[in-house]
């Protein structure tokens, strides 16, 4: 790599977060491969939190006088906000149904924004929930030098696992910090994100992801440079790597710290009977679905759309056939919080 380009490149990484903020983002729409219709795992998991968002606003309501209980959505600049006005007349339906008028009137505004910075004033709200969304780092890891892989493995040095922990420690610190000056005295917070067990290796789907780009980069279907020159700004910590980092920050109590153990494609044939039953290869594209509504975005802007078809297409492959060898799963953290008075 000549030094001018090396240079150049450094200098479009340099831009970090403001790049990123406008890249990450889910597919958009209702299509096919939009986050919209791949997000199964996502709804499980959300019930499985259920009774804690539940018990943790409950909570509030016996210790703090609330008469407007605020609630605000938000997501980085480029997330799909119009959708989700679509749909806002439908759940407001589904309130009424339900609640009657009991419920009293319901306002519903928009934040757009990384939760990385500020994002409320002062004592402002009573309760934050983040779904999905603190596996996302703020930026990749500085000097990684990580050419044969996008993401950790089980064979990374040690120096490569060093900087993702520290870099989702300040960056998972910082977000604490930030909800704390916005919640109120004891405001209430659940958070759910992907996590990984007590082992070295991080998830198996990004290892996936790197042998497959590596055989089309060998293929001459996508530049040696651009994955080079790639990682995924991602990190799932453990339930301790998680803990240590609430405790460090000092400004919430930890009431709960639970581990969800989730299969890759959301136990899809769980319950179901023998007939019908998803074979092997569709629960391959499932799960190839769901990788690809998230990260599609991220790696269209690195490796261009004319890939996209046969990148998922071998991915694909690849998962079913591990799903011969291995059960694949993988944990999900739900963590709730009160904020110290």
């Amino acid at each position: 790599m000549s030094s001018l380009i090396k240079r150049t490149q450094d200098k479009e990484l340099g831009r970090g977060m403001d790049r990123q903020q406008v890249v990450l983002h889910m597919n958009h729409g209702m299509g096919d491969n939009s986050y919209a219709h791949n997000s199964i795992i996502q709804n499980k998991v959300m019930r499985e939190a259920k009774p804690i968002v539940e018990e943790n606003i409950k909570r509030l309501h016996t210790i703090i006088p609330i008469h407007c209980f605020k609630f605000f959505l938000n997501d980085l600049f480029g997330n799909d906000f119009n959708s989700i006005f679509k749909s806002l007349p439908q759940f407001s339906e589904i309130i009424e149904e339900k609640k009657g008028h009991k419920l009293g009137p319901c306002f519903i505004n928009a934040t757009p924004g990384t939760f990385y910075k500020r994002l409320f004033p002062n004592n402002f709200s009573h309760f934050v929930h983040s779904s999905f969304s603190l596996h996302w780092l703020s930026q990749v890891p500085k000097k990684l030098f990580n050419k044969e892989n996008i993401h950790l493995t089980s064979t990374s040095p040690p120096r490569m696992h060093k900087a993702y922990l520290e870099q989702f420690q300040n960056d998972f610190k910082l977000f604490l910090k930030l909800r704390s000056q916005e919640l109120v005295s004891e405001g209430g917070m659940v958070l759910t994100l992907f996590g990984r067990e007590e082992t070295r290796d991080m998830r198996t789907a990004w290892r996936l992801f790197g042998i497959t780009l590596n055989d089309m980069r060998l293929e001459n279907l996508i530049e040696e440079i651009k994955l080079e020159s790639f990682n995924l700004p991602l990190y799932d910590p453990t339930i301790e790597e998680a803990k240590e980092a609430i405790e460090e920050e000092g400004s919430f109590t930890l009431q709960r710290l639970e581990s969800v153990i989730m299969g890759w494609d959301g136990n899809i044939n769980e319950g179901v009977d023998d007939n019908n039953k998803l074979d092997l290869n569709m629960r391959a594209q499932f799960i190839t679905k769901q990788q690809r509504a998230a990260l599609e975005p991220l790696l269209k802007a690195q490796f261009g759309e004319n890939v996209m078809d046969e990148l998922f297409l071998r991915f694909k492959n690849k998962v079913a056939e591990l799903m011969e060898e291995k059960i694949l799963e993988f944990p999900t953290l739900i963590i709730s919080l009160i904020k110290k008075a």
